[in-house]
């Protein structure tokens, strides 16, 4: 008799995803019998500075396998850096909760628990290795971040974002799956590497090439690239500024690092034609996200199409991946997630305890009436525009020299044009900021936990423009850990 092969599990790679597993079930339990939520938020800290220090201890120790349960689930250096970003971005928005839940009387014991598990999904969707785990990890996450999106329950505009999030949400996981059976058909594996091996021998490549466009489409949804980036402004904008802080972050870092993945192992054996219909996707997301930015006048809005914009170059990042796109995109979405998330921090502390007020008249003269605010700001909103020194600027150096080396100048061009276009909508806040009279009395709400997660964000965002190379050299690595 034929006993079945050991299973591989090797825990100190999965120790992060179990400690952070372990952190929602303490969290849950611990919610119900606290009526402050500031202490389920400490517990949700400890556990993710506990799943921070493993995953250091794996990125930087000697790793015997690349990863568990027969490379469904990787430990390589990808993984394993972006996991930081999920992490800290986690962290972030937990601090930016802390006062603001029980201030906005949404201080429910689920909200902790709901943002830990969704993050756990983030992480196992940037480790899968396989068509089965993405899934589980988009379920995973998705599923939590769309009750948070509706957590403002008696309010309509949130309960439409919810609601538009969960239906539009689960039409992309369903065309997902549907690609991953075609797939499945074409080559009997759901395993990234078995899928590579059988396409090399010959496979089905067309039906593998159909599976793999629609994989794309499902994976475009969730990183809201055009044209399927209309769910973003509705629920980021309906959302809980809160909820949006974590979603902006955590939820677009996963999406791109499943995409990285899937264009770096498995595409390159499919049709060419796949990769061209992500170049067009990223140039018109490029130019509907920036040129719709400009339009708004609510800085929420505003705020929401400019992470579709960013989600344009992040799609450069994808494009070359051979060419140091793996790189620069974990460089891009690390300060993406310090500037974007100190973004919405401060936005938070503006709008007023319904969330309402997020009208750029609401911004005059907040230089004069909170200048700690204002000046964070700009500081935030300069990176996104992607002016030096600042880490935003950095990020779009990197991601436009690597598409131009994989050959797409095209794309480069634009890029920069609509950058220059985004710095109009950028540069309108900060002027309202300084250069126009206040029309509104301006929130009085103060918040140290929030006013730290603006200190780190604001940290990150010069550290990282100043000195990028420690975090660069650091992933000089990546593209040998990525296919």
């Amino acid at each position: 008799m034929t006993l079945p092969a050991p299973i591989d599990i090797h825990m100190s790679q999965l120790a992060p995803a179990i400690t952070l597993l372990g952190t929602v079930v303490v969290t849950l339990i611990l919610a119900l019998w606290q009526k402050d939520s500031r202490q389920t938020a400490a517990t949700a800290l400890l556990g993710l500075g506990m799943a921070f220090f493993f995953n250091l201890s794996a990125f930087l120790g000697e790793r015997e396998a690349l990863g568990s349960f027969g490379l469904r689930y990787l430990a390589d250096t990808p993984a394993l850096a972006f996991n930081f970003v999920l992490l800290v971005g986690a962290a972030l928005a937990v601090l930016v909760a802390w006062d603001q839940l029980p201030r906005m009387h949404l201080d429910h014991p689920e909200y902790y628990p709901l943002l830990l598990l969704s993050t756990l999904g983030a992480m196992v969707m940037v480790a899968a290795g396989d068509l089965v785990t993405l899934v589980l990890g988009l379920e995973i996450m998705s599923l939590a971040v769309y009750v948070l999106s509706a957590w403002r329950s008696r309010a309509r505009q949130s309960e439409e974002a919810g609601m538009k999030y969960f239906l539009l949400g689960a039409f992309g996981s369903a065309i997902l799956i549907y690609g991953m059976a075609l797939t499945y058909g074409a080559t009997g594996s759901f395993v990234y590497s078995d899928i590579v091996s059988t396409l090399s021998a010959g496979g089905l490549p067309l039906l593998a090439t159909l599976g793999g466009a629609l994989v794309l489409v499902g994976l475009a949804f969730k990183a809201s690239l055009a044209p399927f980036q209309q769910w973003a402004p509705d629920v980021y904008t309906g959302a809980p500024t809160i909820v949006t802080t974590f979603m902006s972050a955590v939820v677009k870092t996963a999406a791109f690092a499943a995409l990285l993945r899937l264009v770096a192992s498995v595409f390159p054996q499919l049709s060419p034609w796949l990769l061209t219909a992500l170049a067009i996707s990223v140039a018109a997301t490029l130019v509907v996200g920036n040129l719709a930015a400009l339009m708004q006048r609510g800085v929420k809005r505003m705020l929401a199409y400019s992470a579709v914009a960013h989600a344009g170059y992040l799609g450069l990042a994808v494009l070359a991946v051979d060419n140091g796109g793996v790189q620069a995109a974990i460089w891009y979405l690390t300060a993406y997630t310090f500037m974007n998330i100190g973004a919405f921090a401060v936005l938070s502390m503006v709008v007023d305890f319904n969330d309402q007020g997020d009208d750029i008249e609401r911004f005059a003269g907040l230089g004069q009436a909170r200048p700690w605010l204002a000046v964070t700001l700009t500081f935030f909103l300069l990176s996104l525009g992607g002016i030096p020194p600042l880490a935003g600027f950095v990020g779009k150096v990197m991601v436009f020299q690597a598409v131009i080396d994989a050959g797409y100048l095209w794309l480069a061009v634009l890029g920069i044009l609509t950058s220059i276009v985004a710095l109009f909508y950028y540069f309108r806040v900060i002027g309202v900021m300084y250069f126009r009279k206040p029309e509104y009395q301006p929130q009085s709400f103060s918040s140290t936990a929030s006013a730290w997660a603006i200190g780190l964000a604001l940290a990150g965002t010069v550290l990282l423009g100043l000195l990028p190379g420690w975090w660069h050299d650091l992933l000089f690595t990546v593209a040998r850990g990525v296919g």
